[in-house]
Order: structure tokens, then C-alpha cells, then sequence
């Protein structure tokens, strides 16, 4: 068996198929321990085990690598910003930037903290048209993406990661006033400092 990922899911790789693991926000895994509740399945090595808990799986034939484009992968040496780009102009040119930042075909990974704070670093505001945006700002952002992914590691091992946040969940940012509402389309909290943001449409 082969354990890789890409973007929000854990890849199980086996000979003739494959299973992605989706941990959502509570989904956990234990090492040769149980939890009071069933696991949703376990892997068995011999004498030891791996339980995961409240997570979604999905069984595929063939091999990972025939599904999924590394390309888009922040984390994967393949990744190349001008096939996101690409990708985000082909498919989501006449959507709001920040619900396109949501598709998991184009941004793999991307959650709401991620959205609303790269949003933020390009100075972007949500709910500017795609097509609208300069192509220099969707550089910038595809850019704050890719560090801000990376960044994001180590903030969620010390768990300070929404902590430490600009503006996803906060009132303030300096001096400015966070703005906050439900985008409809994905239905997701979103922030944004209107100062600050520009709107592209």
C-alpha cells in the first residue's frame, strides 16, 4: 500500500484500486486505539491498526495519479500556477472569485480560511467577477495561495492556525472594520475589509 494526498484527501493506494479519505471538520484517526463509537473503517498491519473516525471514503479502480493533476496541488513539485490559472479561467470566468476560490476541481485544498485570507493578502474582494480580475492579481493571488497553504502547516500543528488570522473571524483588522455575510452560492461565512478589497466587476 502507498499513503499519499492531494489537496483536502488522503490517498489509500492500492494494486488494483484506490480510496480517498475525507476527514471533514471532525474526522480523526487513531494509531492501535479505539473510540467508544464504531470507526467508519480500519487498516489492519499484522498486530497493529489504524481506526478512522466520522470520515468520508470513496473506492476507485485503477491509480491515483490517473484522477488527480498534481498540477493544481500546491503541495506537489508538479504544481505550476499558469494551470490553475488556466484551469480557473476555462471553467469559472463568470463566477464570483470567492466562491470559485471553493472548487475542489480547480483550488484542491482550499477551505474557507484559506479563501478569505488569500482574498485579503491580494487585496481582492470577494465578490469580484473572475474574468473582471487583472491577470497580474490572479498571479498574486494564485501566488498567496501556494504560501499560504504551506504557511498553514505549522500554524495548525501549534494550533494558532485561525488564531492568528487578518480577517476570517475577526471584527478588526487594524483600524478597518471586517465586514462579514453568507455567501449564497456556497454557502459559507466570508470577510472582508470593503477599504481594502478591490472590487472588480
Amino acid at each position: 500500500m502507498k499513503v499519499d494526498t492531494f489537496g483536502k484527501y488522503l490517498i489509500l493506494q492500492f494494486k488494483k484500486i484506490f480510496i480517498t479519505v475525507h476527514f471533514g471538520l471532525y474526522g480523526r484517526y487513531l494509531i492501535n486505539g479505539t473510540k467508544k463509537v464504531n470507526p467508519s473503517f480500519t487498516l489492519h498491519f499484522g498486530n497493529d491498526f489504524i481506526n478512522f473516525y466520522v470520515v468520508n471514503l470513496k473506492k476507485f479502480e485503477g491509480k491515483a495519479d490517473d484522477y488527480f493533476n498534481r498540477k493544481l496541488d500546491v503541495f506537489s513539485k508538479e504544481f505550476t500556477s499558469d494551470e490553475v490559472k488556466k484551469l480557473l479561467l476555462e471553467k469559472l470566468q463568470k463566477k464570483k472569485i470567492g466562491d470559485a476560490l471553493m472548487n475542489q476541481d480547480v483550488f484542491p485544498g482550499v477551505g474557507n480560511v484559506i479563501r478569505n485570507e488569500v482574498l485579503f493578502l491580494a487585496k481582492i474582494h470577494p465578490e469580484s467577477i473572475v474574468e473582471k480580475i487583472p491577470s497580474k492579481k490572479l498571479d498574486d493571488l494564485i501566488f498567496h495561495i501556494k504560501e499560504f497553504s504551506i504557511n498553514s502547516v505549522e500554524l495548525i500543528e501549534k494550533k494558532i492556525w485561525k488564531s492568528s488570522s487578518a480577517v476570517y473571524r475577526k471584527d478588526k483588522y487594524r483600524n478597518e472594520t471586517v465586514e462579514m455575510y453568507v455567501s449564497q452560492a456556497i454557502k459559507r461565512k466570508t470577510f472582508v475589509v470593503e477599504s481594502l478589497q478591490k472590487l472588480y466587476n
